[in-house]
């Protein structure tokens, strides 16, 4: 909708004042210009366009079918929902309806996490039977079928967005786990933003809450086509304080206009009872949080100190000397192992569990195969783990027939239910909350019927990066609470 102002006018005044509390407009000259759907805040009224009368399936929660109502009312919409609220089911659905609404010859391609594929399509067939078929692409094969061969959906791997791809016949883009976009300059989000450019049916669903790394939504919006690029979007709600650990800062009292503006194209969901839906809000388990103090080695006390017993680097937090004392305190020194007694730590800690299964998280190759050989009876998925066999010990874990799964969060920590684990173990944690959260959420989800104990082995010199992320947990919930107050009051206008 498109209005004309007069600068004279006291009531335009006003009505320009409301046009700026809406969550999408754009001002030129005298013209405000924002979506018809926001007409009636104005006072004004316009004709309804008819898009189709649009029903959700019975079998969905209340949630469900109102976040998947307007998603397709908007065609082009983000779901920052919380693990386990069912985001599959409203994408999937999304996917039938957009295959409904394009033309024959429109294609529909969902992008997702390598070992979450199965599991998609598995529920695909749950909820809508030989109703809507599914095919699953393969890196080889996803240009041909861009170009129109296989079934009409199809569902692929981020690992198999080359920057070679043309877009062929491509009609809707569905990422799932779409966290994958936030590095602005990776090189998948830089050719699905490419192909996603244009396209009027466009959806991102991932369970990652980052409201306190809020330029991680940059790319977000530049899927959605609200802003043009990623540092329009930031010059527009941050400022740039240069080359230091916070670089990019929340304006003074942006918070609020913020949310308002993201409100249009996307939603937040931890908790549905927030917004006054009723279906599947039981409470989940609780997470216990253990730490066990792990002694260093004579050795790693050598490398990780000076002669003055200081950390040998004056500024442990960086970059690099993180990464070295890191690699000191799992037991590896410039790729050879050194004497560490986390190894048998983890081992002693999972023996005293019997009856429980565990996943035990990684970060460092080295670190994995140490563990590894540590409990020979353990599954162990690393990245050159063939896709047959992942599926294959991922499946064995799942029944019960292998206790222990060695794995590392950016191989199974995205998508996966992994519920069957009723203890996780971080040998190591990695400066990243999204990446720890993740992890954790894979056991503890909605349907979790036993609480989630999580055990943090850490030595003194893992201790600061720890607290950190355990800093950015609570920072997180808090800035939760209010991005929920805000989308609420959003809802209710």
């Amino acid at each position: 909708m498109k209005i004309i102002l007069n600068a004279q006018d006291i009531d335009d005044y006003r009505r320009f004042l409301a046009v700026k509390q809406l969550p999408q407009y754009r001002i030129c000259g005298r013209s405000a210009m924002f979506p018809d759907e926001y007409a009636s805040r104005l006072g004004g009224t316009i004709e309804p366009v008819n898009r189709g009368e649009y029903s959700a399936p019975d079998w969905m929660f209340d949630y469900q079918r109102a976040i998947t109502e307007i998603a397709i009312r908007k065609r082009k919409y983000c779901l920052f929902i919380d693990c386990g609220f069912g985001k599959t089911a409203i994408f999937l659905e999304y996917a039938r309806h957009a295959a409904d609404a394009m033309p024959e010859d429109r294609r529909i391609l969902i992008v997702s996490p390598l070992m979450v594929i199965p599991q998609t399509i598995v529920e695909s067939q749950r909820f809508f039977g030989d109703a809507m078929q599914i095919e699953h692409v393969h890196a080889a094969g996803l240009q041909s079928w861009l170009h129109g061969n296989g079934e009409r959906i199809g569902i692929t791997n981020y690992e198999a967005i080359r920057p070679e791809l043309e877009r062929g016949k491509l009609g809707a883009l569905i990422l799932d786990e779409s966290s994958m976009l936030k590095s602005h300059y990776g090189k998948w989000g830089v050719k699905l933003l490419e192909m996603g450019r244009g396209l009027d049916w466009k959806l991102a669903s991932t369970g990652t809450p980052a409201p306190n790394d809020r330029i991680e939504y940059a790319n977000h919006a530049v899927f959605m086509d609200a802003y043009p690029t990623v540092n329009s979007f930031l010059a527009r709600f941050f400022v740039n304080r240069g080359q230091t650990n916070e670089r990019w800062v929340l304006k003074p009292h942006a918070l609020e206009p913020f949310y308002r503006a993201l409100s249009h194209w996307c939603i937040f969901v931890t908790n549905p009872a927030t917004y006054g839906w009723t279906d599947n809000t039981t409470s989940i388990p609780p997470i216990h949080t253990h730490e066990h103090e792990i002694g260093l080695t004579d050795e790693q006390k050598q490398l990780a100190y000076s002669g003055k017993g200081m950390l040998f680097a004056s500024n442990p937090g960086g970059i690099t000397n993180r990464s070295v004392l890191a690699q000191i305190a799992k037991g590896n020194y410039r790729g050879k192992p050194i004497a560490s007694h986390k190894p048998s730590a983890i081992r002693s800690l999972i023996e005293s569990w019997p009856g429980e299964s565990t996943i035990v998280w990684c970060k460092y190759n080295a670190e994995q195969e140490r563990l590894a050989a540590e409990m020979p009876d353990a599954g162990s998925v690393t990245g050159a783990t063939s896709d047959e066999e992942r599926q294959e010990i991922v499946g064995r874990f799942k029944a019960g027939e292998l206790r222990v799964l060695i794995t590392k969060p950016k191989i199974l920590g995205f998508g996966l239910n992994l519920q069957i684990a009723t203890r996780q173990v971080f040998s190591a944690i990695e400066d990243s909350y999204e990446s720890y959260y993740q992890a954790v959420k894979r056991s503890n989800r909605v349907g979790s019927t036993r609480p989630l104990n999580v055990h943090l082995p850490i030595t003194e010199i893992e201790r600061p990066l720890m607290e950190n992320v355990l800093r950015k947990r609570d920072m997180v919930q808090r800035d939760t609470e209010e991005q929920e107050r805000i989308f609420r009051k959003e809802w209710s206008a």
